[in-house]
């Protein structure tokens, strides 16, 4: 129910980073908002210590279930449930199986239902909503348009949401917080939340070919499972290094990476837009692929090197760390390539999509 006028909203996330992260970069835009701000309720599943992101001051309600036929017919009266004790006047979806119950059950208890797109091409719980359930469909890619074409005037096109935290700091704070040096080519990995094994894999093998590795420094977010095996083989080439299993102050690796080796989902991709930087893009390949199509963005453009995972070797990879380390011009016009496609982007926020 609504209080002095601001609107009570439920925010649906799915259990991964793709998902939790924008989501909880929405309910900070809402808290910073000149206006009444609204009460959230946060709903999502355990997704690998992501939802302990949620600011302590959102109620948030942490569900588990199995996509089998039991789990979807308990999500659904969980969701009733949830619904009928919070009353929210918007439910907003940002993707994952989880929001398919919520989404759909809102609108019919009369909230006005959202979703938001992250990636350029729809996921099928986006699709589904997208096409039969939701008042307002947000994208951030002006590609995914196309996707919802029939729904015409209820497609806004919005900012990507980014944690606050993610904003640029000078160079020789960043190196400080993280301690490295100045003065070394500096590459950050990013293998994912899902899908970071085989990069990370190729990455160790490349550097371990590479004899100019001595001029590098590395700064790799590799998942739990690898973080000891990343950790050694660096320890092992006597390679500077910083190796984490997820770093929460990503702030300070994009402020000092002169190169960045990625997946691409669409925060990895906005983000790179945000702080301007050259990027080699290898996509997870078992995502439907959404992850291929957002590096297309990029890569298009110019401002990314697109490597598919079926051409990813240690000798290419190899090669590629040479270019980059050799061609500062090529990393400078990418980078500035990759900032503009970010400036161009619309100037309404989600937030503001939601309570237009």
């Amino acid at each position: 129910m609504s209080r002095k006028g601001a609107a009570k909203i439920m925010v649906i996330a799915g259990g991964s980073g793709g998902h939790i992260l924008p989501a909880i970069a929405f309910c900070e835009a809402l808290a910073e908002m000149n206006r009444p701000v609204p009460a959230v309720v946060f709903v999502t599943s355990r997704s690998k210590g992501l939802e302990d992101l949620v600011s302590p001051t959102v109620r948030t309600y942490v569900l588990s279930g199995r996509r089998s036929a039991g789990g979807v017919c308990r999500l659904f009266f969980q969701a009733i449930g949830l619904l009928m004790k919070e009353r929210p006047d918007i439910v907003v979806g940002f993707g994952g199986y989880l929001t398919v119950p919520f989404v759909s059950l809102g609108r019919l208890l009369g909230a006005k239902a959202m979703i938001h797109e992250q990636n350029v091409l729809p996921g099928r719980a986006n699709r589904l909503l997208g096409a039969l359930v939701v008042h307002r469909i947000i994208v951030s890619f002006d590609r995914s348009r196309a996707y919802f074409r029939r729904r015409g005037n209820k497609v806004f096109l919005a900012r990507y949401p980014l944690r606050r935290a993610l904003q640029p700091v000078a160079r020789h704070e960043a190196l400080a917080q993280l301690g490295l040096r100045e003065g070394l080519f500096t590459i950050l990995v990013i293998g994912g939340s899902q899908g970071a094994h085989r990069l990370n894999q190729a990455f160790t093998d490349a550097v371990r070919l590479n004899k100019d590795r001595g001029r590098w420094q590395i700064i790799h977010c590799s998942g739990a499972a690898d973080l000891d095996f990343v950790r050694r083989v660096y320890e092992e080439l006597g390679v500077k290094s910083k190796v984490f299993a997820f770093l929460t102050q990503m702030h300070y690796a994009y402020s000092v990476a002169d190169l960045v080796v990625a997946r691409s989902g669409a925060g990895c991709v906005h983000e790179m837009m945000h702080f301007g930087l050259p990027s080699v893009l290898v996509p997870y390949p078992h995502a439907g692929q959404h992850q291929l199509e957002n590096a297309k963005v990029l890569a298009e453009k110019g401002a990314a090197l697109l490597l598919e995972e079926k051409r990813l070797t240690p000798e290419l990879l190899s090669g590629l760390l040479d270019l980059f380390a050799e061609d500062a011009f090529r990393r400078k016009t990418m980078a500035a390539i990759a900032r503009s496609l970010g400036e161009v982007s619309e100037n309404m926020s989600v937030a503001e999509a939601v309570l237009a």
